[in-house]
């Protein structure tokens, strides 16, 4: 048929219905292709899921997934090789098929007349057969596809793959992810990790420990100084190319120190994140936190003051991680402080301070006191700055404080006249060079003036003609020192050699102590104050000798108060409490007690200088060396009592354990013999030695002995003490001789090994030892200050003695006060204090207590 169409018949949804054909006839074809596919994929499911791939050598477990994945690929290509889509006239004629309608009607409406379409009666047949067909149309509809795999799988196997995998999926306990990763991932072993050990290390100023970097601490907040270093190393032996430190982007590689081990080593300035990178992936990051080093902070704590001819200046000093330095720049008034004074063409006088400790302080509090009367500036208005260092060299300043530098008061005419000249010199060099050249030659022309002194002579000419020459600054400098010299030397005549090494050996040792120096140093320069001290002290009773210095020093010391007059042997005294303290580790006290060493002697010349209480070299040595041995026989006897308190507590200790044992055996023997353990209890308190001396185990023996022969020892020095206080015709003591035969009978219950009973002894010959050191302090006190005591002394030690527990300790002594009494002479209350508490110890530790308890008391006993 061949004609063209007018008329177009479609019935409603009509192309669905093809479209559900033409899918049905695809499915037809295609699904029984691909069960066997589909069945390959659920078997590999389910042994993914009963996890028949684990274990297996990775790979045996890489060729079974790539023969299985070319297994599919060959299945699928073989099943779908000869598969085409169905074509749009068979997706037509499959839903008349399905519709069960005779004579093709959708292939009727759209044919055309092949001839005749001119005819108009052929034509409106044509039209009426058309819509009779399209009327048809209406009854068209679709019927389920049928594979046919029933016919082509009689015995339906493609049910087992669905069995397997659901018997799979069951045993697993459902959809196992994980176990599908296995299947698809071989297990090869893991390249190995970035090892990176990586740290932070503050400034060593800083005093804070290193920081170490943990990479599974990721964005962990790193709070480091400024300055700190970061450092460490990396091993990577799979990484081709060194990894990176990048610290807020910035990048630094890291040095190759070997194959896979890489170095680094950065500064941190600044940042907010560091991040290692390695194999081109980030290892590890973390959150920086930069502490900034601020600049240290000083100020004065209190006006500047004058301790006599002394500069007193107190400050306090700051800094975030400790102050290195401080410096106290002088400059006459009027000139510029700070950084501004190094750039002048005069050099400005800088004192450097000492710390008070050796290191970096965080916060500094000290007080400088130094004579500066020798200065140029000496009387004049100057003003001061203080300036603080840290260890980065950040420098902090304090305000600035203007005084009037205290000069010395001269009484001798010419030495004034010279500091006059001096002054001149110092205020303004070139314009009064001349005329101060001029006086010193006029001075010079009046011998009798300076006591016709020929060092002083040939001083004012050198001096003069020095200036007259050359007015640079080193002359002026040098003339300004030899100018202060003579004047010091007609005002003190020759000792002021003696004090200035004095004074000098004193601040070596406050300097030293200052910079905790070791103890060889600290004791060596002690000694070359005590070396100054008796310099100073002979210089002074020579000078006695001179009938007008005598009188002067008379007339001196008459203006004094006799009541802060200080002797020699003040001074002596002063020494040695220094010395314990710097033994002692009180350096702090040591340079408190220094400061009052220089106050003192101050005081001392007067006093030393007296006619009526001069004493001779000899002399002073004899008495100085009487006080010396009554200390040393107190601290004897001291040391003989606390070595009594020691075998005390070892004899209460063996006694307890002698009791545990005894006890321990009466149990045992309880359950057999309880009525005659009874009577043996009984026995022992009627006849303790014997009851002692069986009941010692194979080592009380051996003990018992070595603690009798450490009393018998004892004994014998307390009988030498005896006879020493005999020679020095002080006597002896009943109590000491009461503490004697108190020894000699512990030495009997410790020979019979009876330790309980040996304590007892050892208690009363203790108690005796301490009244024994009350008679002897207080006959001490009766024979007075000029009979081998000084009463002084002793007054002070009780008045002490106000502040102590009753054990003797001081009270309170947290570092701030200073405690000196290492010879303390306890008075009766408290000793009686001291001896009932002692008692109660004794009597608790002897008791059945608890172990801990039993040891917390054998430590107080051992202790005092």
């Amino acid at each position: 048929m061949d004609a063209s169409q007018t008329t177009t018949f479609q019935a409603p949804g009509l192309s669905r219905k093809i479209s559900l054909a033409w899918l049905a006839l695809a499915w037809e074809g295609l699904w029984p292709r691909l069960v066997p596919v589909l069945s390959f994929v659920a078997l590999f499911i389910a042994a993914a899921h009963l996890d028949l791939f684990a274990g297996l050598d990775p790979w045996v477990h890489t060729g079974i997934l790539a023969a299985l994945a070319l297994a599919l690929i060959g299945l699928g290509w073989w099943r779908v090789r000869d598969f085409a889509l169905p074509t749009q006239e068979a997706a037509i004629r499959r839903l008349e098929r399905d519709s069960g309608v005779p004579h093709r009607p959708l292939v009727a409406v759209q044919d055309r007349l092949a001839a005749g379409e001119s005819d108009p009666m052929s034509s409106a047949l044509w039209e009426a057969h058309r819509r009779r067909e399209a009327e048809r149309l209406a009854g068209l509809s679709n019927k389920p596809a049928h594979p046919g795999l029933a016919v082509l799988d009689t015995w339906a196997l493609r049910f087992v793959p669905l069995l397997a995998l659901v018997v799979a999926i069951a045993v697993a306990g459902g959809w196992r992810s994980d176990r599908m990763a296995a299947a698809f991932t071989p297990a090869f072993p893991p390249p190995p990790p970035v090892v990176a050990n990586l740290w932070i290390a503050p400034p060593a100023y800083t005093g804070k420990p290193p920081i170490y970097l943990d990479m599974a601490d990721k964005d962990k907040v790193l709070r480091v100084p400024v300055g700190s270093k970061l450092a460490g190393f990396v091993d990577d032996v799979r990484g081709r190319k060194p990894p990176q430190l990048k610290i807020d982007g910035n990048g630094t590689e890291f040095a190759t120190v070997g194959k896979g081990k890489y170095q680094v080593e950065q500064v941190i300035t600044e940042g907010k994140q560091i991040t290692l990178q390695a194999r081109g992936d980030e290892q590890a990051r973390w959150k920086l936190h930069v502490i900034p080093d601020l600049a240290p902070t000083i100020e004065f704590a209190k006006p500047i003051g004058v301790d006599k001819w002394s500069t007193k200046i107190e400050y306090i000093a700051g800094d975030d991680f400790g102050v290195t330095g401080v410096q106290l720049q002088i400059r006459l008034h009027g000139s510029v402080l700070g950084d501004d004074m190094l750039s002048g063409d005069e050099e400005p006088e800088v004192i450097r301070l000492d710390l008070p400790v050796a290191g970096n302080t965080k916060k500094v509090a000290d007080t400088f006191v130094r004579d500066l009367t020798s200065h140029p500036w000496a009387g004049l208005k100057v003003t001061v700055m203080l300036f603080a260092t840290d260890a980065l060299g950040q420098k902090g300043r304090s305000s600035v404080e203007t005084f009037l530098l205290p000069e010395r008061v001269f009484n001798d005419p010419t030495a004034r006249a010279l500091i006059v000249l001096r002054k001149a010199l110092t205020r303004d060099p070139k314009a009064y060079r001349l005329d101060v050249a001029d006086g010193m030659r006029l001075v010079q022309a009046k011998p009798e003036s300076y006591r016709n002194d020929a060092v002083v002579q040939l001083g004012l000419r050198v001096g003069a003609a020095r200036l007259a020459q050359n007015g640079d600054k080193e002359n002026i400098t040098e003339t300004q020192k030899l100018l202060w010299d003579l004047a010091m030397r007609l005002e003190n005549g020759s000792m002021t050699d003696a004090e200035r090494a004095l004074e000098q050996a004193r601040q070596e040792l406050r300097d030293a102590m200052q910079r905790n120096a070791g103890d060889e140093e600290i004791e060596r320069l002690i000694q070359q104050l005590y070396d100054a001290m008796g310099r100073w002290q002979k210089e002074l009773a020579e000078r006695m000798q001179d009938p007008e210095e005598r009188r002067r020093m008379q007339e001196q010391a008459e203006k004094m108060d006799p009541n802060n007059t200080i002797t020699g042997d003040d001074l002596q005294k002063m020494l040695d409490k220094i010395r314990e303290m710097a033994k002692n580790g009180q350096r702090e006290e040591a340079k408190r007690l220094l400061e009052e060493l220089r106050k003192m002697m101050e005081n001392a010349t007067p006093m030393l200088a007296q006619p009526g209480q001069q004493r001779q070299p000899g002399q002073r040595g004899q008495q100085g060396q009487g006080n010396q041995q009554g200390r040393e026989m107190m601290n004897q006897l001291d040391r003989l009592s606390r070595r009594q308190n020691q075998l005390l507590g070892e004899s209460e200790r063996e006694g307890r354990q002698q009791q545990g044992r005894q006890g321990q055996q009466g149990q045992r023997q309880q359950g057999q013999q309880g009525q005659q353990g009874q009577q043996g209890q009984q026995g022992q308190q009627g006849q303790r030695g014997q009851q002692g001396q069986g009941g010692q185990q194979p080592g009380d023996g051996q003990w018992g002995e070595q603690q009798r022969g450490q009393q018998e020892g004892l004994r014998r020095q307390l009988g030498d003490f005896m006879n020493k206080l005999d020679e020095n015709g002080m006597g002896m003591s009943e109590s000491l001789g009461r503490a004697e035969r108190n020894m000699r009978e512990a030495e009997d219950a410790l020979r019979r090994g009876d330790p309980r009973e040996a304590s007892r002894s050892q208690r009363r010959a203790l108690d005796n030892l301490q009244q024994g050191m009350t008679d002897m302090a207080e006959q001490m006190r009766q024979r007075g200050p000029g009979n081998n005591q000084d009463i002084a002394e002793i007054e002070e030690r009780e008045k002490r003695s106000e502040d102590r527990d009753p054990l003797g300790r001081s009270d309170g002594n947290y570092g701030d006060a200073v405690d000196t009494g290492v010879d303390k002479v306890p008075l009766e209350l408290e000793r009686q204090k001291s001896r009932e508490i002692l008692d109660e110890l004794r009597r608790r530790a002897g008791e059945q207590r608890p172990k801990d308890e039993l040891d917390y008391i054998d430590r107080l006993l051992k202790t005092y």
